[in-house]
């Protein structure tokens, strides 16, 4: 596969595939978030192929088209922020996994030492070769291990965990501590950082001296309040990543999102990119309350980006709702005008 310059990404024109998500939240189950995808020739079946979490836990999404989508199956049960990379004929399915599971009963009565060996949120890994059956999961990182998730929480979090190969082994991004937004409520992400591993198991370890790649800013207009979800992508030299930054506007008096560009040429060093604003937060509509977190692949048969991408809205009295709309990109030098 022919990897774009981090250049070129700042000349994609971003546009919606419609004013409705293409996937809406479940009607018994609230809150649809964190989508990765796959094209049909990256999967085992011709289907396109989508992951994404409930409070439930992971959800399996097919479609023939990329438009119209329909639930295969729950995966793991109270996992979160899926993940999905190929290797060698297997998929691995990468996920992040509370430690809020309900421990085992006897007799209307916790066992105790059930619960003292439920684990922190941490990073579990399964194997596929088809998709349908998967491995035990494997915990490749847990958020003990990283200093600054229990950053102003009692317990330690980290979250949308991203797996790549490099010269180098295996890099890992993810997202460390959430911070809650006092007007809405709203949890995002507060750290973005980075491990790395020799093996694709690991043990991983955190790079950049241990310290996170970035961080809230009060004066960067736009992670002023915290970083949320950060996508990347591999580049030919370097990296681009879409980032759902959260930010006090003060023109509203409130706080919102909006999803930005991002470049690094090493992967440790990310700066904004110079055509940075893809999609702030709509004015009305099921995206109107925050743009949450996406996924990004080029689909080369087409000459087009598809981005996945979760919002909500907040209607009254009703619980919060999330669904998955899709953005397209298309380079405008690909256009041809004819007279």
């Amino acid at each position: 596969m022919n990897l774009p310059s981090v250049s070129s990404f700042s000349k994609i024109s971003w546009f919606p595939f419609s004013d409705e998500p293409v996937l809406r939240s479940l009607w018994y189950l609230g809150r649809l978030c964190d989508p990765c995808f796959l094209f049909p020739d990256q999967g085992p079946d011709g289907k396109w192929h989508l992951f994404a979490h409930t409070w439930v836990g992971l959800e399996h999404f097919t479609s023939e088209n990329g438009i119209s989508w329909e639930p295969r199956k729950m995966i793991e049960m109270r996992g979160h922020s899926p993940f999905v990379f190929y290797q060698d004929g297997v998929w691995y399915l990468l996920y992040e996994k509370h430690d809020s599971s309900l421990p085992a009963l006897r007799k209307g009565h916790v066992r105790r030492r059930d619960f003292e060996k439920i684990s922190s949120s941490r990073f579990e890994l399964r194997s596929s070769t088809d998709l349908i059956l998967f491995s035990e999961p494997k915990i490749i990182l847990d958020s003990k291990d990283v200093p600054f998730a229990s950053y102003r929480l009692d317990k330690p979090r980290i979250s949308r965990p991203q797996l790549f190969k490099t010269d180098e082994g295996y890099s890992l991004y993810f997202g460390a501590s959430h911070t809650v937004l006092e007007d809405s409520r709203q949890k995002a992400s507060t750290y973005f950082a980075l491990a790395t591993a020799d093996t694709l198991e690991g043990p991983y370890i955190l790079a950049n001296e241990g310290k996170p790649l970035l961080k809230p800013d009060a004066n960067d207009k736009y992670r002023n309040m915290a970083c949320g979800s950060i996508k990347v992508v591999q580049a030919s030299d370097g990296f681009a990543a879409f980032e759902c930054a959260m930010r006090w506007d003060k023109k509203k008096g409130k706080t919102t999102s909006i999803l930005l560009q991002l470049e690094s040429s090493d992967g440790i060093s990310w700066k904004t990119s110079f055509r940075a604003e893809i999609l702030p937060t709509p004015e009305r509509g099921w995206a109107s309350r925050y743009v949450v977190s996406c996924d990004a692949r080029y689909k080369s048969d087409e000459q087009c980006w598809y981005c996945y991408y979760s919002a909500n809205e907040k209607k009254g009295f009703f619980p919060v709702r999330e669904s998955i709309g899709l953005l397209l990109g298309k380079d405008p030098s690909l256009r041809k005008v004819f007279i």
